[in-house]
């Protein structure tokens, strides 16, 4: 069993239906999408978003492709049922074409210049080879690892995506864990290219996800 990962743009059409309803707001960013479901013409998906989440709040709700919501603030987690798109509906037919699974999380990500998905599919090696020379012109396709696909279980870096993890990972190595601290959100920010807000943000999720696994690892218990 293979898989391949790498990074998907859309050269024509936005890249997710939400995208539209967000792109106004620089205070929202959607960046992960953890589980995602077709029901019918629609989709429902878990994802986690980052930034103002009153703000999207009051975009989901004015959205009207958007059906349901529900916006948990603490940890960015939004629960969303919505209309199908082109770009989802065409990204859903592609792995149905070629018996493809699509092996989540998918990570959102402006990385090779344009806002894509950075996604892991499994399959054959005859069907990976063969999606690879067929997609549209419309989608572009940055490839990244190919390989024999071996689940991983347990791993702490497992419940970080890759941004988190290079915010953690710089972080660490400049002395934000130090004591006394030898680094700031500031000093992390400009390694890593990001506002020093979404930093904060993003290492008060990452200590949210790991430090109670940790305990539990540990001690058993939290």
């Amino acid at each position: 069993m293979r898989y391949a990962s790498g990074v998907l743009v859309w050269n024509v059409g936005e890249l997710h239906p939400l995208e539209t309803a967000i792109e106004g707001s620089p205070a929202v960013t959607i960046e992960t999408t953890h589980q995602i479901n077709r029901t019918g013409e629609r989709f429902v998906e878990l994802s986690e978003f980052s930034g103002d989440m009153a703000t999207l709040e009051r975009l989901l709700a004015a959205e009207s492709s958007v059906h349901d919501f529900a916006v948990t603030p603490e940890t960015g987690l939004v629960y969303l049922e919505y209309e199908q798109s082109s770009s989802m509906t065409q990204l859903f037919a592609i792995l149905k074409a070629y018996s493809l699974i699509l092996a989540l999380p998918v990570e959102y990500t402006d990385e090779y210049g344009k806002r894509g998905v950075r996604l892991t599919v499994v399959g054959t090696e005859s069907a990976i080879s063969r999606i690879t020379a067929d997609l549209p012109s419309e989608i572009g396709l940055y490839p990244e690892r190919v390989g024999e696909y071996v689940p991983e279980r347990g791993h702490l870096e497992e419940l970080l995506t890759d941004r988190q993890r290079d915010v953690f990972e710089t972080a660490v190595r400049l002395g934000y864990y130090e004591v006394p601290r030898e680094a700031t959100h500031e000093e992390i920010a400009a390694e890593v290219d990001r506002a020093s807000a979404t930093v904060s943000e993003q290492l008060q999720r990452i200590e949210a996800n790991l430090l109670p696994r940790c305990l539990e690892a540990e001690f058993g218990h939290i």
